[in-house]
């Protein structure tokens, strides 16, 4: 595994070009991380990987029980669904609350205009944490330290998720910038019960194209497993 680091903290650095094989796929869902392999991979010390592996188990691109190791998560549909639901819960509540007092945050709007240049770049990575940092925005606009902790918990998940959206294409980046602008408009405006449609609808049209996505995958790996012939006895006999 080799990595390649931008001049930053060494954990920074670590963490950053981690986080982006996973974003990408280039680390599975499913695959393990240990300190060996990172430390390996990036030529630093073992205590340098490991904190990598716990800043990104912390934002939950990782995932470790005690005395495990660290795995990228493999989100099923009922994850998504809850993962989604979650997301509905807390962000529907900020963008109606901000509604009412017809106020964008200005850092949702910075996120937004970086979007569309991520876009237009064809930058994965930056149309995805672009994507997170326009969400993440409206709640922390409510200025509430405990919903942003609930919201940050669910976000790492949501970042493995955004990333699925662009890598399968499920949906283009033009259409997911013409949803956030449409949410910022209705905040601006005051409609508090269009901002909240609005985002409900985005979140939900995620959901469904990745569930959708999910069970293609689970189709087409059955039915490719189908497919294979079991060996006759005579060549079981054989490779006996």
């Amino acid at each position: 595994m080799d990595l390649q680091l931008e001049t930053r903290s060494l954990v920074d650095a670590v963490t950053h070009a981690l986080r982006d094989r996973i974003l990408t796929g280039e680390i599975p869902a499913g695959a393990a991380l240990t300190e060996q392999t990172v430390a390996t991979g990036a030529n630093v010390a073992r205590p340098t990987a490991k904190a990598a592996i716990e800043r990104l188990t912390h934002e939950g691109l990782l995932r470790r029980g005690a005395n495990k190791t660290a795995r990228v998560p493999q989100l099923d549909a009922d994850d998504i669904a809850d993962l989604y639901f979650s997301r509905m819960f807390l962000e529907r509540e900020a963008v109606a609350a901000l509604a009412r007092a017809s106020t964008v945050p200005e850092p949702a709007c910075d996120a937004h205009r970086r979007f569309q240049i991520a876009a237009k770049d064809r930058s994965l990575t930056g149309i995805v944490e672009a994507d997170i940092d326009f969400h993440v925005a409206l709640v922390a606009a409510l200025n509430s330290p405990r919903v942003s902790r609930m919201h940050t918990s669910v976000m790492g998940e949501a970042h493995l998720c955004m990333a699925q959206v662009q890598a399968h294409r499920l949906l283009t980046a033009k259409t997911i910038a013409t949803e956030h602008g449409a949410i910022v408009d209705a905040i601006a405006s005051g409609e508090e019960e269009t901002a909240a449609r609005l985002l409900v609808d985005h979140l939900e049209r995620a959901r469904d194209r990745l569930v959708n996505n999910l069970a293609v995958i689970s189709a087409t790996a059955a039915g490719a497993a189908a497919t294979v012939p079991d060996p006759s006895p005579d060549t079981a006999a054989a490779e006996s």
